[in-house]
């Protein structure tokens, strides 16, 4: 072998264990895609018109958006592809005003820090970071602002002794100057890089700040130490550097036998942000947590992470001594934290493309009857739908579906699954009816469907021919008086005299309306009914049935001839039919008596 040939071939080696250990995290990450994508159903979930992100327990956008943009480029989605409303979630931060949001956080530079992570890993230039929010803010000033110019660490407390928190926003700072693309040899990571490490605990493990009126912000925790490692990784420190060796040591003693990370050395149960903090310390260091040192009992930290997982995609902050789930005080930010971690990225990260993303709705892939259907010979309609979640969600949620007709909820009455309902819609009335279907996954991504349909069959009107128009159900008119445009119909026999001394009175319009000119009186609901004259032989004083008239007719009556009877008897029903057709009552199989004494009697009308 040549000289020439040997550093060639150095080169194509060094070359190809890259690569592998490109490929490791990648494997790593499909292996969890499927939490992953859980995950994200539920963020999605959260998301608002406005392109930011709710709390489910806290409603607070401002702090929740940055941790939910973080988790969406990790698992390599855009962030501005998650467009709602025509707004996206850097949207959301640009139309913030990026300091009223920092002031009211916990930490105002930390926020500042943190956003600037959102920001670089949402979009490519880092122009955004200097024209943030509204009014426009350069975020790298802002955060340089709350830095000490003795010794160069981060603190919120600017007017007194700069202790407060220091550790902490220190720890954010850095990882903010490094993704701001700032000098690992500058002035201001070398210096904050070199003062972090000096506030190292004894144990290899940092806190909260360095000093304290009470030992509690002090004493080492595992998430600051986790992220300190990120941290000082990212500022330049080789991970074989004792500081980050000493700093692992510290989470080794963390980790307990369900593989899990307690908060501290003192807690002895996990919890999925401690864990889901050291996940992303172990990648920085060049380590995974799938490896044999960081197993307990044959189980990583990864693994204890997706033992957290939710019906809903979401994450428990930890189990309890009975294995139920626990939430913590924010369910977002504990699943953006364990999304993160699965995916194998520590802090800070860049935008790294589109490869996943994918639909997040559920879908409604039959719907009948269809949109527009037209129902003439029945009114009892079958609806149907189908339904299923995109590939990698959540499922559906069965509680979830929801089926209403004109309005009113109709849910109890189907026959409901995770892939299909159907219900019976009995004896709809005459005119248009309106049917929405809504699905939605157990993330709480919703779907919802429209249909409009027509019932043009009535029982007892005309069914129309194919393409006409149909018969509309028979209501009732009364009638008019003469001189008002109709005529009130009237006997067309005389079957006996009336006598001169009894006058007939004139009909006059009532509510009550007139049929053959007898009165009907209102019966119990407001519809006409007959008067008692009327259920007896045809009378026309204004004595009802009684009288010498109603004698001298029954009289008259038995002296007609058979084919003079058969006539009165026809008017009489006539009468009848009549005024019951004026209450528009159906009889079963269809139709009023009018209409069926008309199909009876030829030449009736």
């Amino acid at each position: 072998m040549t000289r020439t040939t040997r550093p060639a071939l150095l080169v194509l080696l060094f070359a190809a264990l890259a690569l592998l250990g490109a490929l490791a995290p990648s494997a790593a990450f499909a292996d969890r895609l499927p939490a992953i994508l859980k995950a994200l159903d539920y963020v999605h979930a959260r998301q608002q018109n406005t392109g930011g992100f709710i709390d489910a327990s806290a409603a607070d956008s401002p702090n929740t958006t940055p941790w939910a943009i973080l988790a969406i480029s990790a698992a390599r989605e855009d962030p501005t592809d998650w467009n709602l409303g025509g707004r996206d979630p850097v949207d959301y931060l640009q139309a913030l005003n990026l300091d009223t949001a920092a002031k009211s956080s916990a930490n105002t530079p930390a926020y500042y820090a943190k956003t600037i992570l959102a920001y670089r890993a949402a979009v490519e230039s880092k122009v955004i970071i200097f024209n943030a929010g509204t009014p426009s803010i350069n975020l790298l000033e802002r955060l340089k602002s709350y830095r000490s110019d003795v010794d160069g660490h981060f603190s919120p407390d600017t007017a007194g002794d700069r202790k407060l928190y220091d550790i902490s926003t220190t720890t954010w700072a850095l990882l903010a100057l490094v993704a701001a693309n700032q000098s690992l040899d500058g002035d201001l990571v070398s210096s904050a890089r070199t003062w972090l490490v000096a506030a190292q605990n004894g144990d290899g493990g940092w806190g909260l700040q360095t000093t304290s009126a009470t030992s509690g912000d002090t004493q080492s925790t595992t998430d600051q130490t986790a992220a300190a490692i990120q941290a000082l990784v990212a500022a330049g420190v080789s991970p074989s550097n004792p500081t980050i060796q000493r700093a692992l040591g510290y989470l080794h003693a963390a980790q307990r036998a369900n593989g899990g990370f307690a908060y501290s050395l003192a807690d002895p149960r996990s919890n999925a942000e401690s864990t889901a903090w050291t996940a992303q310390a172990i990648y920085a260091s060049g380590q995974r947590p799938t490896d044999a040192g960081w197993l307990k009992g044959g189980t990583s930290p990864l693994a204890y992470i997706e033992s957290l997982k939710m019906p809903n995609g979401s994450f428990a902050h930890r189990k309890d001594a009975d294995g139920k789930p626990v939430k913590g005080l924010s369910v977002m930010m504990t699943t953006t934290q364990c999304a993160i971690a699965l995916t194998g990225k520590p802090f800070p990260f860049l935008l790294a493309g589109r490869t996943f993303t994918s639909g997040y709705l559920p879908k409604i892939t039959s719907f009948k009857p269809g949109n527009g259907a037209v129902f003439s010979s029945t009114n009892d309609v079958q609806v149907t739908a189908e339904y299923e979640d995109n590939k990698h969600g959540t499922g559906i949620s069965t509680a979830a579906v929801r089926v209403t007709v004109d309005g009113v909820n109709k849910t109890k009455k189907a026959k409901i699954s995770s892939s299909k309902l159907s219900l019976v819609l009995v004896d709809l009335s005459y005119g248009q009816h309106t049917i929405v279907v809504r699905v939605a996954d157990k993330a709480g991504n919703p779907r919802t469907n429209t249909h409009t349909i027509t019932v043009s069959y009535s029982p007892g009107a005309g069914v129309p021919p194919p393409g006409g128009t149909p018969t509309p159900p028979p209501t009732y008119r009364p009638p008019s008086t003469p001189g008002t445009g109709g005529a009130t119909p009237t006997p067309t026999t005389t079957l006996y005299p009336t006598p001169a001394a009894t006058p007939v009175p004139t009909p006059t319009p009532s509510d009550s309306g007139t049929v053959s000119g007898v009165p009907l009186a209102p019966g119990p609901s407001g519809s006409p009914e007959p008067s008692p004259s009327a259920s007896g032989a045809a009378a026309t004083s204004g004595e009802g049935g009684g009288g010498s008239a109603g004698l001298l007719g029954v009289t008259l009556l038995a002296m007609l001839p058979l084919g003079a009877g058969l006539s009165f008897w026809l008017h009489r029903r006539e009468a009848e039919a009549l005024a019951t057709a004026g209450r528009g009552r159906l009889l079963a199989g269809g139709g009023t008596p009018w209409q069926r004494l008309k199909g009876r009697v030829p030449g009736l009308s």
